[in-house]
């Protein structure tokens, strides 16, 4: 089975199972066992204190920096892996939901994608390849960032809470001449891999978007825009297919 399938208006039992076990368990594991694996290099043999707040071994901003990192490269090639996956026929692309709230229309960016062509439209030359990398820049980073800030509102703040818990009862408490609040080997790196395990819940809502996103901008039917064989508008700004296509274009 390969090839992209027609686009399907909502979730089907296969999109849940494809994005429950591939992309949310599969992915939990896949960066647990990876942040795990940091922890190891960063913390086993280290010679300084491993503390909650004092550098250079912070536990908080570890946590802070890996939601970073693991916001940016999830958003990254997850849609990555989604792409493929369309290729493979796993899954169908999806619609957008007709009721879709705005701020899921606003992760997808199907706006941003029709304001760049008009903005094309008008300059009549069109946009260089610097001007066109710079709007696929903006276009990323404004949603990882937002992902970012709404996922270090959930999780930093619990997991302070958390370790000032442990650390308040002397769990991972070093007591030999070098100190630190969580030194005892394996402390560090069970709580980077558990803390990876749960930021990987956030991938299955990338996933979407980007089937969404799929969906609605890169699909063809039969070497056909997958607006044309569905008679959308025919103002090319309004069809996000075409936009995709010039953006596309060198």
């Amino acid at each position: 089975m390969s090839g992209v399938k027609d686009p399907v208006d909502g979730l089907t039992s296969r999109h849940v199972l494809y994005l429950v076990f591939m992309h949310m368990i599969g992915a939990m594991c896949l960066d647990g066992g990876i942040n795990f694996g940091l922890a190891t290099a960063m913390y086993k043999n280290t010679k300084d204190p491993i503390s909650l707040w004092p550098l250079p071994n912070t536990l908080a901003g570890d946590a802070a920096v890996t939601i970073i990192i693991q916001i940016t490269l999830t958003w990254i090639l997850d849609r990555l892996a989604v792409g493929g996956d369309l290729k493979k026929g796993l899954v169908s692309p999806l619609r957008m939901p007709q009721h879709a709230k705005p701020w899921l229309r606003w992760f997808v960016g199907l706006d941003d994608l029709r304001g760049y062509q008009s903005q094309k439209t008008a300059a009549l030359g069109g946009h260089s390849r610097k001007e066109a990398a710079l709007f696929w820049i903006g276009f990323h980073g404004k949603r990882i960032a937002v992902m970012i800030l709404a996922t270090f509102v959930v999780f930093w703040p619990i997991t302070i809470g958390i370790l000032s818990g442990l650390r308040t009862q002397g769990v991972g408490k070093d007591n030999s001449d070098l100190g630190g609040d969580f030194n005892v080997w394996p402390f560090p790196e069970i709580f980077k891999g558990v803390y990876g395990f749960a930021l990987g819940a956030t991938t299955p809502f990338v996933s979407y978007v980007a089937l969404i996103y799929q969906g609605e901008t890169k699909v063809k039917i039969d070497n056909r825009d997958y607006s044309q064989v569905h008679n959308d508008d025919d103002d090319d700004l309004n069809n996000p297919a075409v936009v995709m296509e010039d953006l596309q274009q060198p």
